[in-house]
């Protein structure tokens, strides 16, 4: 099987099983972003760590999955054991003269902010969306369409015309001419769906969300470059034939949904 038909058949099953899940139900979400959750901290782990990998990576994959499940199966005191969870790490790297405090407290905070908390966010909007005129489930939808619509017209327009580089250092690839393309046509394509068929909220504040998702999904996207790049790996992983790990796919998710989030609050 060529690269090409690898990365469409995987891809392809990849947005059926997430938007298949979120139109199934609550728990079945909730399964995909558990596994998510799982996998996306190993993935930190891997490139965050080196000598300490092999005996302190359960503990990152652990805590955050913890923090996720914990935090959406008992809503009424999540706080408390989110400020429980996020003590652990630093319990762990005081008592224990094996791990640093950098890597301990680093590495597992990372993956509880930058994974765990994009998805107890998402179960929440799920829920109890902040917009009347919709479900929650399709919200966040529109959010992952968003994102996708903007991944693919990025990298179409750079293809097409890209030259001035956006972040060589980071991204080498990645051109302004190509994000400027993936902008317009993400609030372009909010704009329409939402005016001409969801109705979700007011077209000027759908198309704000949209440039949020944009401008805070192009940053996860590059935070998660320069973790790769650090770590001198390709890829997170290798879960998804032809398109690497989760945080390859969900880089951009996990820094727009905290964002999203606030500005729907604010709203």
């Amino acid at each position: 099987m060529s690269n090409l038909a690898k990365r469409t058949v995987f891809g392809s099953l990849f947005v059926i099983v997430v938007i298949g899940s979120i139109l199934l139900n609550y728990w079945a979400f909730f399964a995909v972003m558990f596994v998510t959750v799982s996998i996306g901290s190993q993935e930190v782990s891997k490139l965050m760590l080196k000598e300490e990998k092999n005996t302190l990576t359960p503990w990152v994959i652990i805590l955050p999955t913890l923090f996720f499940a914990l935090s959406v199966i008992f809503p009424s005191i999540a706080h408390v054991l989110q400020v429980i969870l996020l003590l652990v790490p630093v319990l762990i790297a005081l008592f224990s003269t094996k791990y640093s405090f950098e890597k301990v407290v680093v590495s597992c905070w990372t993956a509880m902010f930058f994974v765990a908390l994009p998805c107890i966010l998402m179960m929440k909007l799920y829920r109890n969306a902040p917009v009347d005129t919709i479900a929650g489930k399709y919200l966040i939808i529109m959010l992952f369409c968003l994102i996708w619509i903007n991944d693919i017209f990025a990298y179409l327009t750079g293809m097409a015309i890209g030259k001035h580089k956006l972040f060589e250092r980071i991204s080498p690839k990645k051109t302004i001419e190509g994000s400027m393309g993936g902008l317009i046509m993400t609030i372009l394509t909010a704009f329409f769906v939402n005016h001409y068929w969801l109705k979700m909220m007011d077209d000027w504040k759908m198309m704000g969300m949209a440039m949020v998702v944009v401008v805070f999904g192009s940053l996860g996207d590059l935070c998660e470059s320069m973790m790769k790049r650090q770590a001198g790996v390709k890829d997170s992983g290798n879960v998804i034939p032809g398109h690497g790990g989760i945080l390859d796919r969900f880089d951009a998710t996990f820094l727009a949904v905290p964002f999203v989030y606030c500005y729907l609050m604010l709203l």
